[in-house]
């Protein structure tokens, strides 16, 4: 084949479903998941609250129910629902949950700080914005209610609110968890681009935007801008 020939084609062409058929999986899995939702939602509300705590085991807590989303979210959509019409969705699930499991062990090795409180109040808008705001997103584009993407069970939501809770990771930890955050974000842009769905743009720069705030948020940051932190020059009498 020419390369000429190869110029003809566009991200179109390497899609073999259309946006109706994506958009009827998120219908699909709110009817088969249905009525767990409604232990799912106020699991999620919870989770600025655990964040805030000072005691590390909330904190703890947080971190696992994100790990459970990323978890379910993969194995759920992606394998189950989106694999069925995209066999790329197959290795992006099982990728999710890898992610999962590794957000779960280390939860368990590194100690977590609480967010200062003159942010927690940002942190809570934040997540809500996340979970509250962005699952609308999908209802927008294909005007169902029943579409709507629920943290936890699809995967673009779960990133973009989880990245939040990444940011608060110690920077040593972080970096492992940025490769399929990153590459899931540029797959996922192509295919709506392809697909034409304008408002599903809006969920992987949201993703990117939330984790700058988070990083903005970590406390990690708070401390090293807080002058009484810094090393203090020896007092003369």
């Amino acid at each position: 084949m020419t390369d000429v020939a190869w110029l003809s084609y566009s991200l179109q062409d390497f899609l073999m479903f259309g946006p109706q058929v994506f958009l009827r999986l998120f219908i699909r899995l709110n009817q088969d998941f249905w009525p767990w939702q409604l232990l799912v939602v106020p699991l999620t509300l919870a989770v600025p609250w655990m964040m805030c705590r000072p005691t590390h085991a909330w904190r703890r807590l947080a971190v696992w129910l994100v790990a459970a989303a990323w978890i379910g979210s993969g194995a759920g959509f992606l394998v189950r629902y989106f694999g069925e019409i995209n066999w790329p969705a197959v290795w992006f699930g099982w990728a999710f949950v890898a992610q999962g499991l590794l957000i779960a062990v280390l939860a368990i090795c590194c100690h977590s700080e609480a967010i200062p409180k003159g942010r927690a109040g940002v942190f809570t808008g934040l997540w809500l914005t996340g979970v509250v705001a962005l699952p609308w997103v999908t209802v927008l584009q294909s005007g169902e209610l029943g579409a709507m993407a629920v943290f936890g069970l699809t995967p673009d939501v779960t990133l973009a609110a989880s990245s939040l809770v990444l940011a608060m990771m110690p920077r040593v930890w972080l970096w492992p968890l940025l490769p399929i955050p990153l590459v899931w974000v540029l797959f996922s842009a192509a295919t709506y681009w392809a697909l034409q769905l304008v408002w599903f743009l809006l969920l992987p720069a949201a993703t990117l935007i939330l984790f700058a705030l988070g990083c903005w948020l970590s406390p990690s940051l708070a401390r090293s801008q807080d002058p009484q932190s810094g090393h203090r020059g020896p007092v003369r009498r």
